[in-house]
């Protein structure tokens, strides 16, 4: 359990900062770049149709519902205990495929930056090592946690800010790289890297991160929903400005999944740039501050899930001085130990296909557990209409069915185009599909004997603790 020496640590701003910090992935912003203009479209309509609504759903949730295991919490309300264990079960240890994923980027840019050519098996002890300082800084204070992802978020402003500015400036010295037409702002399944659209969902999607931290957060229900809203708002801004800097500088089929935030900065101030080590500095830190934000929250939950009998001890045991859920991190790490070196081995040789596809398997388990994440919103209206909703989602039942429906839809698209990324245009890469498919088979197959397991062992000895008690 948390401490309440930690309570009340974090308003309105260090939430906000929390989520631009959770939500922005620099990663991810090349994969949008990549879309080209209808990229653009395909942002409005995410906009309008799944960004609006999970805002509200997460606001009402996260306000009548204000716990320390956030979605394990609400899901455990609507469906029960083991359907919610496995929805945090997939939430949490997806973050140990994600964990690899982020830092198979950050070696990445190391490498393009000060060793170009840097062979996979010299990035791999790389990874491990900033796997391990990740967790190192989970089992810390949870302050660290926190200043870290503020510091974080703040560097994503930097950095996008000036990939946006760069690309720009570039365009109006040089000509825009990327053609801007009517045609090209229409999406099309035989568009151009048309299976980025996942990464546009997965984009705007984390929010409900910082509801896991329940006890550490000040006033909840007044501080939540605005802090949702400015940092929904400062997301989708950096994002699509970002995007549309990248598109400036750089043509369609030089936009690098690894390196293609430095690249576009690049043209403008040069290669050898003190701006551009620098930029390529933060690009590093941010990614590190990715990796605990996504970490910490999601491993507070899994500990609360393990408290109750439904995830192995280990996995509940809180760090005795820091009180910081130092079972659930550790774990975390030796999973993105194990995907690294497997994902090392199985990539063709590139970095971007080794962080493409460890990205697309963890992006897989995360937004699978919204699956049940959204019906339990509506679930909890239906179930539970009494309790008292400081946020309430406009629009009455109507409204809430509505807003339910399009993000399961959203997130049901997501999935497909992440294990199946060519399949609008009728093709399927069993080279990247088939690994994903079988990961998420052996995932879900894992976590189901765990789970049982663990509330046979709970049973147990709640049973042996009753037979002891005299009577």
């Amino acid at each position: 359990m948390s401490s309440s020496a930690s309570a009340g640590k974090m308003g309105t701003p260090q939430i906000t900062f929390f989520c631009i910090c959770a939500v922005i992935v620099l990663g991810t912003l090349t994969a949008s770049a990549s879309l080209g203009p209808a990229g653009l479209t395909l942002w409005a309509i995410a906009i309008v149709l799944f960004v609006i609504p999970n805002m509200m759903i997460i606001s009402e949730l996260g306000t009548t519902y204000p716990a320390e295991g956030g979605i394990y919490d609400w899901i455990r309300r609507a469906f029960g205990k083991r359907m919610s264990t496995r929805a945090i079960y997939l939430y949490w240890v997806s973050n140990g495929i994600w964990m690899a994923a982020n830092f198979i980027l950050l070696t990445g840019v190391i490498a393009d930056t000060f060793w170009p050519g840097m062979p996979l098996w010299v990035q791999l002890p790389l990874v491990i090592g900033f796997i391990w300082l990740t967790v190192a800084i989970i089992n810390h204070q949870v302050e660290i946690g926190i200043g870290i992802t503020v510091t974080g978020a703040l560097f994503k402003i930097i950095i996008i800010g000036t990939a946006g500015i760069g690309g720009m400036v570039y365009a109006f010295h040089h000509g825009i790289a990327t053609p801007f037409t009517a045609e090209s702002l229409i999406p099309s399944s035989s568009s151009s890297g048309i299976g980025f659209f996942s990464a546009i969902i997965y984009n705007i999607t984390g929010f409900e991160l910082v509801a896991c931290m329940g006890s550490v957060l000040k006033n909840p229900a007044r501080t939540m929903p605005r802090a949702i809203l400015y940092s929904s708002l400062a997301v989708v801004g950096l994002y699509i400005f970002g995007s549309l800097g990248i598109m400036m500088a750089l043509p369609l089929d030089h936009i690098n999944l690894v390196s293609g935030v430095t690249d576009a900065i690049r043209p403008l101030f040069g290669d050898n740039s003190p701006i551009v080590l620098i930029i390529t500095v933060l690009f590093m830190l941010c990614i590190v501050g990715d990796q605990v934000t996504w970490s910490m929250a999601p491993s507070r939950a899994a500990a609360e899930a393990a408290r109750e009998g439904c995830l192995p001890a280990i996995v509940g045991k809180w760090h005795p001085k820091y009180n910081t859920p130092c079972g659930a991190s550790t774990t975390l790490g030796w999973v993105g130990t194990a995907v690294s070196i497997l994902y090392t081995c199985f990539a063709a040789g590139d970095n971007a296909d080794a962080f493409w596809s460890a990205f697309s398997f963890s992006s897989t388990c995360i937004i699978s557990s919204y699956l049940l994440f959204y019906p339990a919103f509506i679930k909890l209206r239906l179930s539970d209409p009494g309790t008292s909703r400081p946020y309430r989602m406009p629009g009455g039942a109507v409204t809430a069915w509505v807003c339910t429906l399009l993000c399961v839809s959203f997130i049901a698209v997501a999935i497909v185009l992440f294990v199946f990324p060519d399949i609008l245009s009728g093709t399927v890469n069993w080279r990247h599909s088939g690994p994903i498919v079988i990961g998420m088979i052996f995932i879900l197959a894992v976590g189901e004997v765990i789970i049982r397991r663990s509330e046979q062992r709970h049973a147990a000895t709640l049973t042996a603790s009753l037979q002891e008690t005299p009577q």
